[in-house]
């Protein structure tokens, strides 16, 4: 019998997949995106995506932010919704909580929720709770609405597109290794940018919401896992293979001196850290300038092409010959600290 620790995540979801139930009529997008699809009224789609976030593995109660804790248990949720271009409506919230835990706790996490929610106009409509005899668990459901012909989806992509990203990539890694202690040196003001980017990400919505309706996106997702793992999806999806120039991955200025100040591998993290929650698209190559022009608020960075392949993801920079980049990312079962 094999384990979760020797599959994997995504070995589990193959596997889950392979025996779902044949979709229904009104089902357009089932396991396998950002987000499931479900056909609406007069030509529009409803979207439903959830998150979990679990004490130990996403989380440490003691120290932790409350209120961000809250946010970003809706963020990430409004980071799916975002990556298929849509606008995000409902959530439902369940909740196992230890008997133990303080009731303002959870008061402080609903505050940082309710804050975020209103930014966005999402309803809190329901949900559940119940006792844990272990640790703080929280789930999330959040539903969407958009036009069916504007949905953007994993498998789109093809040889001579162009991949796209928004804002800057590996801040969020760089504030966890941060708030797990380790101390590099930096400014206040750094550490702050840095830590707030891992414990308040902010959902690209707007951004999403434009580019679907640009009518120039072919694929897109949101970057949960870093762009060596996510990256991949899209190429596998969609039957080709990835060139990324490493000399184009858009960093910040804070995150480029916490990586020549850390001696722990930071240089990887800009594209294996992971929860940037940022967008990573591909376009037509005909589409680059509509894309371009609507690069206001976070920016967009072009970081490589897609070329003909089997899903393999490619790296090419200044110092050497191209290289196959390996499958780095965060990875439930395979040990990592809480993030």
């Amino acid at each position: 019998m094999a384990t979760f620790g020797e599959i994997g995540e995504f070995g589990f979801i193959e596997r889950i997949e392979a025996g779902a139930l044949p979709p229904a009529a009104g089902v357009r997008c089932g396991i396998g995106d950002d987000c499931a699809v479900l056909a609406g009224e007069n030509s529009r789609v409803r979207l439903i995506t959830s998150d979990l976030m679990v004490e130990g593995v996403h989380f440490v109660v003691e120290g932790s932010d409350p209120g961000g804790l809250g946010h970003k248990l809706l963020a990430v949720n409004l980071s799916d919704v975002a990556a298929m271009g849509g606008e995000p409506r409902e959530a439902l919230i369940s909740l196992a909580i230890p008997p133990e835990l303080d009731v303002g706790y959870m008061e402080r996490v609903y505050r940082g929720l309710r804050g975020l929610a209103a930014r966005f106009g999402v309803n809190v409509v329901g949900g559940d709770t119940t006792r844990s005899t272990g640790p703080l668990v929280m789930n999330l459901t959040l539903t969407g609405e958009m036009d069916q012909d504007r949905v953007c989806y994993r498998s789109g992509a093809n040889p001579g597109d162009l991949i796209y990203v928004s804002g800057t990539l590996g801040d969020s890694a760089a504030g966890l290794k941060l708030a797990l202690g380790e101390s590099v040196g930096l400014s206040n003001a750094d550490r702050e940018i840095l830590l707030c980017r891992h414990h308040r990400p902010e959902p690209r919505v707007a951004l999403g919401r434009a580019l679907a309706a640009s009518g120039a996106v072919t694929a897109m997702l949101d970057l949960s896992d870093g762009v060596a793992s996510d990256l991949r999806h899209i190429c596998r999806q969609s039957g080709v293979s990835a060139v990324i120039d490493g000399t184009t991955i858009p960093v910040s200025t804070a995150f480029r001196r916490f990586r020549e100040l850390s001696d722990t591998g930071a240089r990887n993290l800009a594209l294996s850290g992971g929860e940037d929650y940022e967008l990573l698209f591909t376009v037509a190559h005909g589409g680059r300038d509509d894309v371009e022009a609507l690069a206001a608020g976070p920016g967009i960075s072009c970081i490589g092409r897609i070329v003909s392949g089997d899903g393999r993801i490619y790296l090419e920079n200044a110092q050497g010959p191209r290289t196959e980049l390996e499958a780095r990312g965060f990875e439930h079962f395979s040990g990592s600290q809480a993030h």
